[in-house]
């Protein structure tokens, strides 16, 4: 026969291995909920990277077309008065200049440049164009 001690000692022996194996298995069970949330969290971690260096790209190129954009309208400013000075130094030397312009002449050509400002589709200068007021002849 068995005796009682070792009956007893075996009873412990079972008892400390489920235990062990309770244990076991209640850690491992909420390492995986854990390693899941972890998952779910980085992700969203790397979607929101994703979102703000996607928005830093876009900052970005839009200060570079605004920065050419001003770059731009500066060098037309810039061509624009230089065209001016050299028309002004020609007109000055010109005896034709200082007489006036007939009122038919001027306004055949104030009527195309406002049929030309009109026809233009792509010149978005984020102010109205309205239309050139005609000088009143002398």
């Amino acid at each position: 026969m068995i005796s009682r001690a070792a009956i007893i000692a075996a009873a412990v022996v079972v008892i400390v291995l489920s235990l062990l194996v309770w244990a076991a298995l209640h850690y491992h069970g909420k390492s995986v909920a854990q390693a899941g949330t972890i998952a779910t969290l980085n992700q969203q971690k790397n979607e929101a990277e994703f979102i703000t260096k996607s928005q830093a790209l876009s900052v970005g190129i839009f200060n570079q077309i605004a920065g050419a954009t001003l770059d731009v309208q500066k060098a037309n400013v810039s061509a624009s008065q230089n065209r001016q000075i050299i028309i002004k130094t020609v007109l000055k030397a010109d005896t034709c200049a200082v007489q006036p312009v007939p009122a038919a002449a001027a306004g055949s050509l104030l009527e195309h440049y406002n049929s030309i400002r009109k026809g233009s589709s792509n010149a978005d200068t984020g102010k109205p164009t309205g239309t050139v007021r005609g000088i009143p002849a002398a």
